[in-house]
């Protein structure tokens, strides 16, 4: 994926990489968490593939996403949350490790992605939930 020039600096990610899946054009994306991404992906030195950002509530239900989800525009008008295509557990290990040196401290871990977020509104943090291969959530 080419560099996207953004104000601020550059950007990794195209707008319509954080925009909800239901194609409702929902991107209302928190900077500092794009700001996060791209420097995990700089540390990384691969691309990072986000399947899901912004989410609206239509969509977030679908999914079977949290009522409270991150993935939801949040009090501040802003969603906060990225799920990051992940198959492999070293790809895992090493993403959570960046992301963590970079201040994150709520994830979801599961068999196909890796769910990174900063919301530090009305939601539990620290999280760190496993779901196993059968959808059920392990913490």
């Amino acid at each position: 994926m080419e560099k996207q020039e953004q104000v601020g600096g550059v950007s990794y990610f195209k707008a319509i990489e954080v925009e909800c899946r239901c194609g409702c054009k929902l991107s209302s994306f928190d900077p500092k968490m794009l700001d996060i991404l791209n420097q995990a992906r700089e540390s990384f030195g691969r691309p990072i593939i986000i399947n899901s950002g912004c989410r609206c509530v239509k969509w977030n239900a679908k999914v079977g996403g949290a009522r409270h989800s991150a993935h939801l525009i949040g009090p501040d008008n802003l969603c906060h949350a990225a799920d990051l295509k992940c198959l492999s557990d070293i790809t895992r290990a090493e993403l959570h490790r960046i992301f963590y040196d970079l201040g994150i401290r709520r994830f979801e871990v599961s068999d196909l992605h890796l769910h990174v977020d900063n919301a530090d509104f009305y939601l539990p943090s620290p999280i760190l939930a496993s779901v196993n291969f059968r959808g059920q959530t392990e913490t």
